[in-house]
């Protein structure tokens, strides 16, 4: 059972009423997509700025061993990290008014949701890498934090890839 078909079946009485009015049940399926999508995405955004903590133990780390030298890389992905999730946080969420020129059908709702979903899968593989920067090895750990920033960029341009989905719908 999806997300979606989990949060229509938790509807309350009134709003199962509701949903016997014509029209409206298609305007209630669409909100509810929307908010399982933006559930999704706090949860992808969360998890994204719980990684600051982990490299900034062990930028202090290097601070206190007295490497300052290489902190430019750090403060780069902690940027990254701050800048994506907030975008994630920030997206739309695939509202279109009564007069907007670009409407976003249903269908097209659900294909963002998967889209988002399969961020977070993007966004886990974010938590893998950077539980792995080891302060122990200075070379390797300078490779890991290219690397995690490298798989942000990544990650940020498949996710720049939902808007043009809202926009073209599909």
């Amino acid at each position: 059972m999806s997300d979606y078909e989990r949060a229509v079946g938790q509807r309350n009485v009134m709003e199962q009423m509701l949903g016997h009015i014509p029209g409206f049940q298609g305007y209630m399926n669409r909100e509810t997509r929307r908010d399982v999508d933006k559930a999704a995405r706090d949860y992808c955004a969360n998890k994204l700025f719980s990684q600051k903590t982990p490299i900034k133990r062990v930028l202090d780390e290097l601070i206190s061993g007295g490497d300052i030298d290489g902190i430019t890389p750090f403060e780069k992905l902690l940027n990254q990290l701050d800048r994506l999730a907030q975008q994630i946080q920030n997206a739309d969420r695939g509202y279109s008014g009564l007069f907007d020129t670009v409407k976003i059908d249903e269908e097209t709702l659900a294909r963002v949701h998967e889209h988002d979903l399969s961020l977070a899968e993007a966004v886990t593989e974010v938590e893998h890498k950077v539980s792995s920067l080891d302060p122990s090895d200075r070379a390797k750990l300078m490779t890991q934090v290219r690397e995690a920033s490298e798989l942000l960029d990544r990650v940020g341009t498949y996710f720049s890839k939902r808007e043009e989905l809202m926009r073209k719908g599909g």
